[in-house]
């Protein structure tokens, strides 16, 4: 089964509005990700999408607003880029796993989101059950991989087993 890495919204912002040397730093790292996992597919969540924009269009400048909202557009238009929808499955999904990890940082008594808490914030459920939708799963690309981590009896755990690269 080919390899899908599935870019969290960190990535793609990267990739579009970081400064030139970031921007290259993180296609030369995803480049490299890539080799790693030969014939990976790229996917992405619809949330990423939607984020993605937030971030351009609460920029000042109209002009940036437009020129980045374009770009960003071309990126998630890509006949090889999977968009993973936000449906009712992948909702179902992100609840049981937010549920999940609520229930052992209250039973920890944190109220901490992250790996030190072991809370998983909504937004960040979402785009882990979006990997679920792959069989396997798919390989989530962040710049926050403490997002998606925890520790249990000592151990670093992922969300739902996901792996997950660093990217960043």
């Amino acid at each position: 089964m080919t390899p899908v890495l599935l870019l969290d919204s960190n990535v793609w912002s990267h990739l579009v509005l970081s400064e030139l040397t970031l921007r290259e730093k993180v296609a030369a790292q995803l480049a490299s990700l890539r080799l790693s996992y030969p014939g990976a597919a790229l996917a992405t969540s619809a949330l990423c999408v939607a984020e993605c924009l937030v971030a351009a269009r609460r920029l000042s400048d109209a002009a940036d607003v437009n020129r980045f909202e374009t770009i960003f557009k071309a990126q998630f238009n890509q006949p090889d880029l999977m968009v993973v929808p936000v449906n009712d499955q992948v909702l179902d999904h992100a609840a049981a796993l937010r549920a999940t990890r609520l229930k052992l940082a209250a039973s920890r008594g944190s109220q901490m989101a992250g790996a030190d808490g072991g809370k998983l914030l909504l937004p960040d459920a979402i785009i882990a059950a979006s990997c679920l939708e792959f069989i396997p799963s798919a390989i989530l690309v962040t710049e926050n991989v403490a997002d998606f981590c925890y520790l249990e009896d000592g151990v670093s755990k992922t969300i739902a087993d996901i792996t997950v690269a660093s990217i960043g």
